[in-house]
């Protein structure tokens, strides 16, 4: 084999290693930004798809069907448009984290705010006054925030005013940036995750829904029960109580603050 080898041939096999390489590497930051998106069924199904659409396309190649070929071929071409489609909600999920590469929101005034936030929201439990707290970490929040855009303080004061009965915004989410209230009265996505298809508060489901979709973090107080729950990655933790909203929300504002304090 090595006397047959042609070392002229060299540069060819280190391009195409290095293509490959790259190729490997990008697939698998794709699928790791992709790890949190329900995605899986479309994912295998999309890919039999085309892996027997590939397939086809060989064989009637290799037999001469030039009529079949061209018509798999133009095929082929056309299913990044019907990916597009199909993965509409995942896509704009995915460009949404992009903005985690980019931080710009002072993690250190969260953390000043975090006695004001607790206090609101164990004031709010304690009298069953129904709320939902989104605090906007690393990916950007615009799109909900410019729906019902405020800008004012955190206090307790103005957090339980805004969630009183009679407010017109008591019924939509308030978010959190940088210290501060951004917006209040917004409508954030519902889950769909079958997991919490007995969930029948709203707010909860909201919770879930607007921490699936990017990284923020969601507290909720229910309105019946007046429980204090905290959706996190898609996942929900009830039954809170003081003293595990200080622990969380303190771990959780100083991971932030020392991630982008190494960022910069």
């Amino acid at each position: 084999m090595f006397e047959r080898w042609d070392w002229s041939d060299l540069p060819f096999v280190v391009r195409s290693a290095m293509e490959i390489g790259i190729l490997a590497v990008l697939i698998y930051l794709l699928l790791l930004a992709l790890e949190r998106i329900s995605a899986g069924g479309k994912i295998k199904g999309i890919s039999l798809f085309l892996a027997a659409v590939v397939a086809a396309w060989m064989v009637a190649r290799i037999l001469q069907l030039h009529a079949i070929t061209w018509l798999l071929q133009a095929s082929i071409g056309f299913s990044a448009l019907i990916l597009v489609v199909v993965f509409q909600p995942e896509l704009r999920r995915l460009f949404t984290r992009l903005g985690g590469f980019f931080p710009h929101i002072d993690a250190a005034r969260d953390s000043a705010t975090l006695p004001e936030l607790v206090d609101a929201i164990v004031y709010m439990a304690s009298r069953r006054i129904g709320a939902l707290i989104v605090v906007e970490r690393t990916d950007n929040l615009d799109d909900y925030i410019n729906s019902s855009p405020l800008d004012c303080e955190l206090t307790a004061k103005s957090m339980t005013a805004l969630f009183w009965k009679d407010s017109p915004l008591h019924d939509g989410a308030v978010i959190l940036r940088g210290g501060r209230i951004a917006g209040a009265g917004v409508i954030l996505p519902l889950t769909n995750n079958v997991e919490f298809k007995s969930l029948s508060g709203t707010r909860h489901r909201a919770a879930i829904g607007i921490s699936e979709d990017t990284d923020a973090l969601a507290l909720v107080v229910s309105e019946e029960t007046g429980a204090i729950s905290m959706a996190d990655k898609g996942s929900l933790t009830r039954g809170l109580s003081r003293q595990d909203l200080e622990v969380l929300l303190g771990r959780i504002f100083r991971s932030d603050e020392a991630r982008r304090g190494g960022a910069t």
